[in-house]
């Protein structure tokens, strides 16, 4: 009998604490939390975040040059013009509007960057044209001009004639500026010495040339004149020793 009440007494005393912990769950904030042990061997791996490669930035495309030299009637022209920007070689360029002075052309492309007008201007004036240039980015233009001026003073530039020896090869160039070309010399006062002349080259140019024969200082005239009928002297003297 006292067996029997003692397994009462802990039933009873087993219900009350089964009791108390549902009442303690039931309160707020009181719910047991479950930890879970971490294995770092199944570990999803965080990604690294990259950088987004920067889209390269291309400068506009325009023509530098916006001015251009003047040019002589009947003397070599040579002036660049020159962009910068954009992307693609070569760039194309085109006269777009108006005109170059007579006698001038301009490249399609010089180089990279640039182009060439060139030519020898034949007129008096002074042209205005709009030049354009192209690349795989787009289109610049720009207005320019040039005046071409009446041609400068024919001069002759002939360096001082150096002495010569009997019976030895010789030859001098002669030179000059300005004008319109090409020039044709001659010798309109004394003589130069004997065995030497005036020889004028293939590449149009004039030289005294030959082999003296005869000692002695010989003074003479040098004249030189342009396609125009313009005239330039001066005097010199080859010393034959």
């Amino acid at each position: 009998m006292k067996q029997r009440h003692t397994r009462v007494f802990w039933l009873a005393s087993l219900l009350l604490v089964v009791a108390a912990l549902t009442a303690i769950t039931a309160l707020p904030g009181t719910h047991p939390t479950t930890t879970f042990a971490h294995d770092s061997r199944h570990r999803t791996p965080t990604p690294t975040p990259t950088t987004p490669t920067p889209t390269p930035t291309i400068p506009p495309l325009v023509i530098d040059t916006t001015s251009l030299p003047d040019g002589n009637v009947g003397n070599s022209y040579d002036a660049f013009v020159t962009a910068s920007g954009g992307q693609g070689t070569p760039k194309l360029w085109s006269v777009i509007a108006g005109k170059l002075p007579d006698g001038l052309t301009m490249a399609s492309f010089y180089g990279v960057q640039s182009t060439i007008i060139s030519g020898t201007p034949t007129t008096l004036q002074t042209t205005t044209f709009m030049v354009q240039v192209k690349d795989n980015t787009g289109v610049a233009t720009q207005a320019l001009s040039i005046t071409i001026d009446p041609p400068p003073p024919l001069v002759i530039t002939s360096p001082t004639p150096p002495n010569a020896s009997v019976g030895t090869s010789y030859f001098t160039n002669l030179f000059a500026s300005g004008g319109v070309q090409p020039y044709t010399w001659s010798i309109t006062a004394g003589q130069l010495p004997p065995g030497l002349a005036l020889v004028k080259g293939s590449n149009g140019g004039t030289t005294i040339s030959g082999t003296p024969t005869t000692q002695g200082t010989f003074t003479f005239t040098e004249t030189v004149t342009d396609s125009t009928g313009a005239q330039a002297s001066q005097q010199f003297s080859i010393t034959v020793t």
